[in-house]
Parts: structure tokens; sequence; C-alpha cells
């Protein structure tokens, strides 16, 4: 009985991919470079990524190798954008020329053929970066914020604006083919050039052997009619915005169906109003996804972006949130300004000395309620003495009474006795009073009664 033949393992596009090739191999470049092959790092739609070194540096594996079958075409595409549009020089130049202190665009290492067990492949070498957004994004929970949108969005711009001024277009953006730098996450890099191709200046012509090319949740409406635009790139990247920040695209659930797709891009494109108000997570949205939407919207099929308005919706936005910050930070300094002061003060404060007894606080006397008695009218008990015995003196305050009514206290006392008085004022005046002497008799019962 034969043996079965082991099928050749495929891509997600279908692609036959390469044989696993071991470690150490050494792949040498078009210009004799040697390439140290290390452990394979993943799959691709068209072939395998592996790890790799110079052969000068052999423990520094800071590239990638990326290799198909020869028979494979999209690796030969990527290839040769490569080496028209990503040498070093060129990306440095362009990246001083537009004062960027980072140019997302993955520079060109080399390239060439190999072959092992009779299978000849080719292959690409490129930097070596981190994960990709579509890792970060899952492990968000399906969410970006909007300051890590704006971020990421600004380096696609910038990397667009590069691409599209050398007449290509990339046509597959998403956040599995954008790769963090590996010393720098905020960093990023748009990868995987297996789409790329001269951007449409002249007819709108349809191709229905390119419709629908690219990611089919990413996929442009010019994309969708086979016609690479470079406001389809931009397009893309809308679609790209809008599933980071709510988690999701409106037509996911009918990805199998590319016309239906295609329909429900153009249907969000006729009312872009209501299309936003229609999404999931509507409260995510900031207002720079309406702006940019309204932006591609407006574009021509052969129209060079603005760029820099591009740039200017996301960094208005980021303006905004960076002014709030720095006002609370403003309140925050001030705040702790205070703060000092008053700390300051307490310890220039001399302190009171332990052996000081604390001065208590006066106790506030408390008030007495008036409680109205009933008046005896006269005394209980007899008094020892009579009154004509007794030696009375009364003093009245001239200031305060009127002489009639001295007279009348007068006329009130005992008139059973001899009551001499004299009325003499008191004050720092030294004037000689006037004496009167009043003899008076007071007929009054000798009765016991008046007392009781």
């Amino acid at each position: 009985m034969a043996a079965n033949k082991k099928k050749p393992r495929k891509g997600a596009n279908g692609y036959k991919l390469p044989e696993a090739l071991p470690e150490g191999e050494i792949l040498q470049d078009l210009s004799k470079h040697q390439w140290i092959l290390g452990k394979s790092i993943g799959t691709g739609g068209f072939g395998e990524i592996y790890s790799a070194a110079s052969s000068s540096k052999p423990k520094n594996q800071s590239a990638v190798i990326k290799i198909e079958p020869h028979g494979n075409g999209p690796l030969f595409v990527e290839m040769h954008f490569y080496m028209r549009n990503a040498k070093p020089d060129d990306i440095e130049s362009w990246r001083r020329s537009k004062k960027l202190s980072h140019l997302g665009m993955p520079k060109f290492l080399g390239s060439g053929s190999h072959e092992f067990k009779g299978q000849r492949y080719r292959f690409l070498v490129m930097e070596r970066y981190s994960k990709d957004l579509w890792k970060l994004f899952l492990e968000n929970g399906r969410k970006f914020s909007p300051q890590e949108v704006i971020n990421y969005s600004l380096q696609v711009i910038d990397a667009l604006e590069y691409i599209h001024n050398r007449t290509y277009v990339h046509a597959d953006i998403k956040g599995a083919n954008l790769l963090m730098d590996l010393k720098d996450e905020n960093k990023i890099y748009l990868v995987d050039f297996g789409l790329a191709s001269h951007y449409t200046s002249k007819d709108f012509k349809l191709d229905p052997k390119k419709a629908h090319n690219g990611t089919i949740e990413y996929t442009s409406r010019d994309a969708h009619s086979g016609v690479p635009t470079m406001r389809g790139d931009l397009e893309i990247l809308l679609y790209n915005v809008i599933q980071w920040l709510t988690g999701s695209l409106p037509w996911e659930g009918i990805l199998k169906d590319c016309i239906a797709v295609q329909k429900a891009k153009e249907k969000a494109f006729q009312d872009v109003e209501n299309f936003l108000e229609g999404l999931e997570n509507l409260e995510a949205l900031p207002k720079f996804v309406g702006e940019f939407m309204k932006l591609v919207s407006k574009l021509k099929f052969n129209q060079t972006p603005d760029y820099d308005r591009c740039r200017e919706i996301f960094e208005e936005d980021k303006k905004e949130k960076k002014e709030k910050k720095e006002k609370k930070e403003k309140i925050k300094t001030r705040v702790d300004e205070i703060k000092e002061d008053r700390r300051k003060v307490r310890e220039r404060t001399p302190k009171r000395s332990p052996e000081a007894p604390m001065r208590k606080r006066r106790e506030a006397t408390p008030k007495l309620e008036k409680v109205d008695l009933p008046r005896r009218k006269s005394p209980r008990v007899k008094p020892q003495v009579s009154l004509d015995e007794s030696t009375v003196g009364v003093v009245v305050d001239c200031k305060r009474e009127k002489l009639r009514d001295v007279k009348a206290i007068v006329e009130a006392m005992d008139s059973d006795s001899e009551t001499e008085y004299d009325i003499m004022p008191r004050g720092t005046k030294s004037r000689q009073a006037k004496v009167s002497k009043v003899t008076r008799q007071a007929a009054v019962d000798s009765d016991e009664d008046m007392f009781d």
C-alpha cells in the first residue's frame, strides 16, 4: 500500500506555504550578504516569517525574513516595492524634509532566492518589530482610547503620504499590518505591501479581476470596484479608526457577501451623519471621526489628499485634550503652592512651650431666667427697735431724681418721729449745700397690725 503524500500547507488566502526551514539555515541575498535563519514567528496569507540575524552579528536577531514558494506572487510584488521605495537613505531623507521625529515606513535590508530540498523560495529581509496592533486591540478588550487612535492615525497618515508620493497605494491597512517598535511601543510601522500597486490617476476603470481586493471589512469603495486610489487608503484607515473606537464595524456580520458589504459602505457615505448616529457605542466617537469621514467623502478618485488637513483634524482633538489637561495641572500646581505656603507659615510660627499651661477658654456665663416671686406686704417679724431709735441714711441721686420726687420720698417717711434730713448735692464742684430742717409730726397707728 502506497504511503499517503503529505498535503502542502496553505495560507489563509489559499496560497501554498513553504516547507518549514530549519533554524540556523543560511540564506544569501542578492548583494551577497548572508543571513542566519532563526525560529518561525508566524505565518501570513502568502508565506512564513522567521526571525533572523546578520552573519556579522549572529546573536543579534534584529531582522525578520519573509519566505514564500516561487509559485506565489504577493511576496514578489512586495519585494519590488521595497527595492524601489524602502531604501534606508530615501526614507531618512523624506523624514528630515518633513521634519518628522518618526516615519513608520519599514526599511529594506535585502532579498533573494533560496533552494531547500529541491524547492525554490524567494525571501525578503526587513527590520524586526514588536507585536501588531490587532493583538494589542484584542488584549485591550477590542478598544483603544481616543488618544491612542489619534497617535496611530497620525503615523499612518505620515506613512501614506510617503507611499503616495512615490505613486503607490498600500490597499491593505489594518491592525495586523501595523507593527510596534521594539523599543518604543508608541511608534508603529505600516508593513505588508503584498497588495501595493500604482494608483489610478486618469480614468476610473473598473477591474473585475481586482474587485474586493484587500481585507473585506476594511476594503474601500474604490477597491471593491477594483480601482486603487489614494482616497481609498484614507477610507480604509477610517474604517480602522471606527473599529478601534467602538469595537466593531456595522457590516462584520455579512463579510461573506462582498457585494452586501460594498453596498453598506456606499450607503454610509450617502448620509454620513445618519451612519455615525447608528453606530454602536456612539458616545465613544470623538468629533474627528465625522470630520475625517466628511473629508474622505469629498475627495475625487484621482485627487491627492490634503495630508496637512487630515493631520489637523486629528490634532485639533489632541490639542483640546492637551489644553484641558494643562488647565487641570495648573490648578493642581496652584493648590499645591497654597498648601506649601501654609506649611511654611506654620513652621515660622513659634510653637507653645510644653511647660506653659494652655489658656482655658472663658466659659460663657449661663443666662439666669427671671422668676417673678410674690411680693410680701409686710415683714413677718416685728422690728427689734422702733424707727424712732434708728438712724437711717438715704442717698438720692439728684441727677436722676427730680426735686418733686425727693419730696415725695420725705412725705412717705414716718410721721410719728422727728426726722432730720439734709439735701446735699454730691459732685466735684465745691459749693455750699443748702440745709433744710424739717420737723414733722406724723400720726401713725400704734397698732401692731400695721406690720401684719
